[in-house]
């Protein structure tokens, strides 16, 4: 029997092998034991970004290897995968295909290789290596061996590759639901009665697990604050960002019951303890409802609109974003609201929500929509603008968190003193 015979007779059972780090394993010593090299390793091809991963590496460098991803065309793996052609190379010093940066980074010479492309139906899979013949040269037979080996193991390869990303999925999908939970767990969810004012809000979150977070506090009898946050990004991150932002912004309020001194902490801890990446657009106002006096602090977050009458106003005198450099400054702007003010706040979920023609929500078509149905309630408001919003986008499900807040100002009995 030939050795691509009995490499296919002692490798039947890799078609059962449904755990791609053990099929690789054996795919890998079957190599280096057939083709009597020091080395071999199996790339897998990342068709989205058109990468070249160290799946597997054997011998004593192997730890080393599994860490290089190389870009298609990059490497001689990369030339195989760009070409999808098989090639032998000798004296890979003398190739210019070949990239010291990986020799380098692992303290290995490379002197010889061995590579051809792993194919399914066309479809490029992967690259196979041999590494570092151990007597002589890789010859022509070895090379048609590792061909026959690529093609023999393509089956099993895809198979593996595909049940791994299902998992993986699956796995993703889970700590996703769990993190959409906990960031429910956070929002505020039982109605807010406060003298002076009608309050609504609401939040329905998208299938993606984003990072709104809204919060009103009362702090005595004449003055509230409410605070509408945005997480840059999604996922997990940006959930566990959203707690610590909650926790922290709560437990500095309650404290110092200053919201320059709470935003300028929150600003410190998330740029000295996050990645630059991270940060969040917050808008956040503390509300003396005796005198109607207003004071706000807008870190780049899209501005409320004030209703007064027929008007349109702008709470939009903003700062940097909350996260993005530790020594941002965030003073207040002070606004006097008048009787019968309306204050919506929002995240940019409600204004850049599209629809089929790629057309979005806008914040002209909300402030029109709030003048329009101005002299409803709070509750009812909220309720009319979800309703054009879902009528205007009418997907089903919204790409982005939409958090809402309605408040409307009558003014209160209590006089200051």
């Amino acid at each position: 029997m030939d050795r691509i015979g009995r490499f296919k007779k002692e490798m039947l059972d890799l078609y059962s092998e449904v755990n791609l780090g053990l099929l690789l394993e054996k795919i890998t010593a079957g190599i280096r034991g057939y083709l009597a090299c020091a080395e071999a390793s199996i790339f897998i091809y990342d068709s989205e970004k058109e990468e070249l991963i160290f799946e597997t590496a054997t011998g004593e460098k192997a730890r080393e290897l599994k860490k290089i991803v190389l870009k298609k065309g990059q490497g001689v793996a990369g030339w195989i995968a760009a070409k999808r052609r098989s090639v032998i190379i000798d004296d890979c010093s003398r190739d210019r295909r070949h990239t010291a940066a990986v020799d380098k980074k692992t303290n290995f010479q490379t002197r010889s290789l061995l590579g051809v492309p792993v194919l399914m139906a066309g479809r490029l899979l992967g690259v196979l290596e041999a590494v570092n013949k151990k007597k002589g040269k890789f010859t022509r037979a070895d090379l048609r061996l590792l061909v026959k080996m690529a093609a023999f193991l393509a089956i099993p390869l895809q198979n593996a590759v595909l049940i791994r990303q299902m998992l993986e999925n699956e796995k993703i999908e889970k700590e996703l639901q769990i993190a959409r939970t906990i960031q429910q767990s956070f929002l505020q969810q039982d109605p807010v009665i406060f003298p002076g004012l009608d309050i609504a809000f609401l939040n329905i979150p998208s299938s993606k697990v984003g990072g709104d977070y809204y919060e009103i506090m009362p702090l005595d009898e004449r003055q509230i604050v409410f605070s509408i946050n945005d997480v840059a990004g999604h996922g997990i991150p940006a959930s566990l960002l959203m707690a610590v932002f909650r926790s922290s912004f709560i437990h500095h309020l309650r404290y110092s019951g200053d919201i320059t001194a709470t935003i300028g902490y929150l600003n410190r801890l998330l740029a000295e303890t996050t990645e630059a990446n991270l940060y969040v657009t917050s808008f956040t106002c503390r509300i003396d409802t005796a005198g109607g006096f207003l004071e706000y602090i807008n870190a780049a977050h899209p501005p409320p609109l004030v209703v007064r009458g027929s008007d349109i106003l702008l709470l939009d005198n903003g700062a940097m974003a909350v996260g993005m450099f530790p020594d941002c400054d965030y003073p207040v702007t002070r606004f006097r609201l008048q009787k019968d003010d309306i204050l919506v706040f929002y995240t940019d979920g409600v204004i850049e929500a599209g629809n089929e023609e790629d057309e979005e929500y806008s914040r002209e078509r909300l402030a029109a929509m709030v003048l329009q149905r101005r002299l409803l309630p709070a509750a009812a408001l909220q309720a009319a603008l979800i309703e054009d919003l879902n009528n205007f986008c009418r997907r089903g499900e919204f790409t982005d968190d939409v958090t809402l807040m309605v408040v409307k100002y009558f003014g209160t009995d209590l006089v200051d003193g």
